[in-house]
Parts: C-alpha cells; structure tokens; sequence
C-alpha cells in the first residue's frame, strides 16, 4: 500500500495530543513490553499498516513479539477507543488496517486506481459534522468515513453509460 498523507486544514489547529503509552496508562492498562513496542509502531507509522507490517515492525524493536500478540494488543486497544480499524475501501481484499484514534473527526479519500490515501479534517469535516447534526438532530461525537475516486495523478476511469 502506498504511503497515506495527511493533510490538515491550515485554520484549524491540532490540540496537543497525549502519547498512546500515556493513554494506555490513563487506562488503567499496564504497558508491557509488547504493548510499548505495538504502541510506538503506530505512533512512528506515516501511513496505515495492517497487522503483517506492524508485526513485522514491532519485531525490529522486539523479536519476540509475534502475530498473535499484535491481534491481541489491537483488539484491547481497540476496546479501549484508542485505536481504529479501517477496511479502506477492501481495495486491499479483506486485509484491515490500523491508525491511531485522533479526537477529532477525519474522512479517507481513497485512490481506487492507485490506492493513495489522504486524510482530510479540519473546516471541511466540522462543516459536515454541523450539517448532519442539524438536519438529524444528533449530537455528532464522532465520525469516519471513506471517500473512493481516481487522484489527480491516475487517469481518469472510462466514462460510464446510463
């Protein structure tokens, strides 16, 4: 999978954001070695990973974690609402890949020739957020979603009939 990119709105500054161990910790969860390592996989990852390379990722810090450690430390921090796992698209087949749960709310907008990846939030999203708030009545906590299309670097799919 070709490297993600995030691109954030410039009027819409990011809050500080606490470390995944600190988030553990705050938890309540005790932060082991595998977890540590799992941890700073995905603080370090510059685009989505799915378990085979945080696997192998977290074993060039720690040679003894293996697959089935990184699916349960996945599931607990996913559980524990630090974690997101995304299917982008299935452009992958069935493969799942993970990111770090940002406060605020992010769309993924896929390349399905490609498979280029860009995040966008900031204005755009909270605009979003507001006009489903107001035409649902919902309090919006949170919100992902994935957007398919062709980037401006692939060509343009065949036209499509009626």
């Amino acid at each position: 999978m070709p490297p993600g990119h995030r691109v954030e709105e410039p009027d819409t500054p990011s809050p500080p954001r606490r470390g995944l161990v600190e988030r553990i910790r705050a938890a309540g969860i005790r932060v082991t070695g595998p977890r540590r390592a799992i941890a700073q996989v995905l603080e370090e990852a510059g685009d989505h990973l799915d378990v085979e390379e945080i696997t192998r990722r977290a074993q060039d810090i720690d040679p003894s974690i293996h697959r089935a450690t990184v699916y349960r430390t996945l599931g607990l921090f996913k559980g524990l609402g630090l974690v997101d796992e995304l299917d982008l698209l299935h452009l992958r087949g069935e493969r799942h890949f993970y990111e770090i749960r940002e406060s605020a709310s992010h769309a993924h907008v896929i390349c399905t020739h490609c498979g280029k990846i860009i995040e966008i939030g900031g204005e755009t999203i909270a605009s979003f957020e507001r006009a489903i708030a107001a035409e649902t009545g919902f309090r919006v906590e949170s919100m992902r979603f994935e957007i398919g299309g062709y980037c401006p670097d692939c060509p343009s799919p065949p036209a499509r009939r009626p």
